[in-house]
């Protein structure tokens, strides 16, 4: 998108502020839906605000959770989080941090960061499009994504960063449309403040910046490059936004490309195009990555060739000439339905493992496409305006039958799974026992971290199945001797049992004399979730 001076359709006063308010009202009811479905907070979700718990809880000492030292710069005798895995910043973590400290701790909070994360992409992205190109593509580009299946479950339920990915996103767009509004050197320097903030966000950021830069380049040509002064402020910008980046770089030593080295060799990166392409166009319908939590059917075949149709039209996008239209608005539509194509062809040929929380970057510039090619042929005819209409209004309908869908889902299971609501009753139940953590012994994965979020800390155990075997614990402690010195057991009852819950079994069965009781934790369905297993030490 090039600077357009004082030309153009800028959104001003009350009105382009409801084109950016709207959504996000819109937004914000549907995402507090879903978190008020009380659904269990899982692991992964866990993993991105943790860190905030521990700076509130006390942020000295060795945090309770597995992590890497370099994920923490240690300044005034506290330790602060700067990343929360090789490739993910501590970003969510911050954002987290005054709401643990205002509401306080809980699984609804953290994801109402998500969801405050996922606001900011919507808010960002519509004013961008407010200003460059037109006020009504970018409202109905702006509602479409508050009400998009795939983008609420993945910010608010985010198991995979996606609302951190928007939030940058977000960032990115304001920071463009300063930029393209003033092409001064401050600009370009937030800019690339903004840029430098989302690769530290998440490193795969730069696939966006990557498609971005080149649809840019494809659609302006000269127009889009910067002036030398403008090209050297974004740099130095680029490096203060990445800076907690860079830092952890270098006490890692390079942990970032090691981890991506290991990333490309795991099975799921293998996938191949053509399974990824059909996952992108299942997403832009509704997304199956989280449809585990509630237990919800297959995305039908007609809606997944219905999604890639929508794939396609957004991408065909970057190919079809205006017809006597408005040419800004047809360079901009370009631009945004090159950045689809490039980045689609990016995720469909990665060498590192690609889901649909990495899918949804495609969902905002590929529905402004869309948006905008209505918008372009709403004045043609009465016969476009209907057919447009008529379109816009069939894809809502099938985007709000499966938010009716999940909702219901959501609320008559209270989460399956790894996301069953009975891990609140378990975590209850363990802080009113005041269980040491030595004496907390996890046999599962997926009690530790989202434990002590929901707790504020309080609550963390002794992982015993990392590296467990048949014989003994992940402390190299005989099987026999962990039920010997008692403690409390906690294994997941609605799952296969893992090596390390068989092994505990196996022991316990010939450990007669050990003081067994049981407590079982049901979902709401009366099935049970999670099983405790309180063992009086052997005397």
């Amino acid at each position: 998108m090039k600077a357009s001076g004082k030309t153009g359709p800028r959104a001003r006063g009350p009105r382009g502020a409801a084109v950016v308010v709207l959504p996000l009202v819109v937004y914000g009811l549907f995402a507090a839906r879903r978190i008020s479905a009380g659904i269990g907070y899982q692991m992964d979700e866990a993993l991105y605000v943790e860190s905030a718990v521990y700076v509130l809880a006390d942020g000295r000492g060795d945090p309770p959770f597995a992590h890497d030292p370099a994920f923490f710069l240690a300044a005034g005798g506290r330790r602060w989080p700067i990343m929360v895995f090789p490739y993910v910043g501590a970003f969510k973590a911050w954002v987290a941090l005054p709401l643990f400290a205002a509401l306080g701790t809980g699984a609804a909070v953290a994801r109402s960061s998500g969801a405050l994360l996922g606001a900011l992409g919507i808010a960002g992205f519509v004013r961008l499009l407010a200003e460059e190109a037109s006020p009504a593509a970018a409202l109905v580009t702006g509602l479409a994504l508050a009400i998009q299946p795939g983008y609420l479950d993945l910010t608010v339920f985010d198991h995979g960063g996606t609302s951190v990915w928007m939030a940058a996103m977000g960032l990115l767009a304001f920071a463009l449309a300063r930029f393209l509004r003033r092409r001064s050197p401050r600009s370009a320097f937030l800019l690339g403040v903004a840029a430098g903030l989302g690769v530290w966000a998440r490193v795969n950021f730069v696939w966006l910046l990557a498609a971005a830069a080149l649809a840019a380049a494809i659609v302006y040509g000269r127009r889009a490059r910067p002036a030398a002064r403008e090209l050297a402020a974004a740099a130095a910008g680029g490096l203060l936004g990445a800076l907690p980046l860079l830092v952890y770089e270098a006490a890692s030593h390079g942990g970032t490309l090691t981890v991506m080295e290991t990333l490309g060799r795991l099975p799921a990166a293998s996938v191949g195009a053509r399974a990824r392409l059909s996952l992108l166009a299942e997403l832009m319908i509704s997304s199956r990555q989280l449809r585990p939590i509630w237990g919800g059917p297959g995305t039908r075949a007609w809606e997944v060739a219905l999604g890639g149709a929508l794939l396609a039209a957004a991408c065909a996008g970057a190919f079809l000439p205006g017809r006597g239209g408005d040419a800004r608005l047809v360079s901009v539509r370009r631009a945004l339905a090159w950045t689809a194509l490039l980045l689609s062809g990016i995720l469909a040929f990665s060498r590192l493992p690609v889901g649909q929380h990495h899918m949804a970057a495609v969902l905002p510039p590929g529905l402004a496409a869309l948006s905008i090619l209505a918008a372009e042929a709403w004045p043609r005819s009465p016969a476009a305006r209907a057919l447009a209409a008529g379109a816009g209004a069939a894809l809502a309908a099938v985007w709000l039958s499966w938010d009716a869908r999940i909702d219901r889902g959501l609320r008559e299971t209270g989460g399956r799974g790894f996301w069953s609501s009975a891990s609140f009753d378990a975590a209850r139940a363990l802080e009113e026992r005041s269980i040491p953590p030595a004496k907390l012994k996890l046999l599962d994965w997926g009690f530790q971290n989202p434990f002590y979020v929901v707790s504020g800390g309080r609550i963390h155990g002794t992982e015993l199945f990392w590296g467990a075997t048949a014989e003994r614990s992940a402390r190299g402690r005989t099987w026999g001797d962990e039920i010997g010195e008692g403690g409390a057991f906690l294994e997941w009852d609605n799952q296969p049992p893992s090596a390390s819950v068989r092994a505990f079994r196996d022991a316990l069965a010939q450990a007669p004399a050990a003081a067994a009781r049981e407590t079982v934790f049901r979902d709401r369905s009366g099935a049970p979730a999670i099983r405790l297993v309180e063992i009086s030490p052997a005397r």
